[in-house]
This record gives C-alpha cells, structure tokens and sequence, in this order.
C-alpha cells in the first residue's frame, strides 16, 4: 500500500497549500508587528495603551497581539524587536514550508522557467522555515519574496496552460 504524502505531493496542490499560509493566524500575527515595527515611538506607545486613541485603536485582537509581543515576547529577544520579528517569521515559515518538500514540477524542457522559480521558491522557504541558521534575521521583505515568487509560479503556471492570466492588482 502506497503511503500518502503527509502535507501534499504535486505542483498546484503544493503552492495552493503554501500559499494558504499567506493569510493565517500566524501571517495576522506577523502583519500586526509590522504595523507595530513602522511606527514613530508616540504611535508604538501609544499602541500599547489598553485604550488607545482612535487614530491608534486597530482593534482588541491587534492590540492584544501587541501588548502580548512587547510585554512579553520581547525581553526574551532582549528587546531586539527585528529578532522577535525574525523568530516570528521562522516559526510561520516553518509551517508553511512543509508543503514545498514534496513539490515537483513536471519533466520536459518547456517547464523549466517555472522548475527554475520552483526550486527557488523551496530552496528559500526551506531554508527560513528548517534551515534554523544563527544569526540570520527574516525580515518582512523575505515573506514578500515568497509570496511573490508564489504567485509568480502561479501566473507562470497559467500561460503554459495557454490561458491569458494577469495577477491582478491587489494580491
């Protein structure tokens, strides 16, 4: 009996279930420092308010999300905010990755620009999300990367089947 793939074997299955990634928990988590991380100080302060004025009031989720990161995640970082975003980022990357183990592209030279970004797309999220270097630090622009290099593979996917695909304005 043959054993079935534990997070999906294939190439569209594969990038749907990554992509799914994209807009979970952990991505709301990861955006919500984000927000966080490009604000002034008074707006940062300001956030961490437990009633915070309306121009920094983004809603009882966000700024739990907050308060729990910066009172209580930061210090074990040493209150290095981009290594808390990192580590942030690795532990996202380290579930979304697991469904690019078993990607696979189909044979035959004409697959080869999408083998190409295929095995960028793994090479890179296998590294942030398994790879556990010391020291590198993931920033937002890397999870940018990825996502793009998904939809890129996607579009990429789309003209070989012939179809007159555009990614549209708002991924």
């Amino acid at each position: 009996m043959k054993e079935k793939s534990e997070f999906g074997k294939g190439l569209v299955i594969c990038l749907v279930k990554f992509a799914n990634h994209f807009s979970n928990r952990n991505t709301e988590k990861i955006y919500d420092l984000k927000l966080y991380y490009d604000s002034d100080k008074e707006k940062r302060k300001e956030m961490l308010k437990e009633n915070p004025k309306s121009s920094c009031n983004y809603g009882k989720r966000f700024h739990e999300n907050i308060r729990f990161y910066i009172q209580d995640m930061l210090p074990i970082h040493n209150g290095n905010l981009e290594d808390l975003i990192s580590h942030e980022i690795t532990l996202w990357a380290n579930g979304a990755t697991d469904h690019l183990y078993e990607i696979e592209v189909p044979n035959g030279k004409s697959w080869n620009e999408i083998r190409t970004k295929v095995k960028e797309l793994k090479d890179k999220g296998l590294q942030m999300g398994h790879g556990f270097v010391e020291n590198k630090i993931y920033t937002f622009d890397d999870m940018k990367e990825l996502k793009d290099l998904t939809f890129e593979i996607c579009l990429l996917i789309d003209k070989k089947l012939g179809l007159k695909a555009d990614i549209g304005e708002w991924i």
